[in-house]
């Protein structure tokens, strides 16, 4: 099986509407030492057809819950072939720099994570500034090395040290990134880099209102913290 740097893994479910957006900024990044993994839950829309037509590799998984990602996402990485996993939501993104950064950044073998700055695509002021309070306070966070006060969410990670964790636990309805990032931080540095940026959907936002939306991630959190378990389901959307 012949290498790549990066591995780009995404869970979709339903996803007709936004997967080509994240495929293309994919497609056109500076540097194609990458592949590209979908994991479908059982989309009954043409999530799949969409996908198999752009020629990425498409996988099958069964779906046994809402927010079924954790399944999704440890299953694309045991398929994957790169040296690096990056878990992407079907909403997302990328700049064209994204693999160039990440090859650079990796280069420090003490690497074992990386985060981008995340931004709402073509969203509103109000969004921009929600997203850049918790840009700065991840940054604030990874600076002091408090992992434990910030959420992460879509990184890459390397491989071999995710797979010999068992990679995201599947009994978490939430907060599996947080839980990951903090299990794997005793095994090397996490770097959050403001030289690319992660666009993502704000339809979470809007959906769940912004002050719900805020509400319901708190609450996630502060479960995770105190219990180790996140029990209240995550809503999909479709």
């Amino acid at each position: 099986m012949e290498e790549v740097a990066i591995s780009f893994i995404i869970p979709t479910f339903n996803e007709e509407k936004i997967i080509t957006t994240c495929i293309d900024s994919i497609l056109r990044q500076s540097d194609n030492d990458f592949e590209v993994i979908i994991v479908d839950g059982g989309s009954s829309d043409k999530t799949t057809e969409i996908a198999i037509a752009y020629e990425v590799t498409v996988l099958q998984i069964e779906k046994n819950r809402a927010h079924d990602v954790s399944s999704a996402k440890n299953f694309g990485a045991k398929q994957a072939k790169g040296k690096y996993v990056f878990f992407l939501d079907a909403d997302m993104a990328l700049e064209p720099n994204c693999v160039e950064l990440l090859k650079m950044i990796f280069s420090d073998d003490s690497v074992i994570g990386v985060g981008f700055k995340v931004l709402p695509l073509k969203g509103k002021k109000v969004e921009y500034l929600m997203y850049e309070i918790n840009n700065v306070l991840v940054k604030i966070a990874n600076y002091a090395h408090l992992l434990s006060i910030s959420y992460f969410s879509c990184h890459c990670y390397k491989r071999s040290v995710f797979l010999s964790l068992g990679g995201f636990r599947n009994d978490l309805m939430a907060c599996e990134d947080l839980d990951l990032s903090i299990r794997m931080s005793q095994f090397g540095d996490y770097i959050i880099t403001n030289k690319s940026t992660l666009w993502t959907s704000p339809r979470r936002l809007r959906e769940w209102s912004y002050i719900g939306y805020v509400v319901k991630y708190l609450r996630y959190i502060f479960e995770y913290y105190l219990k180790k378990t996140v029990s209240r389901p995550y809503d999909d959307l479709c």
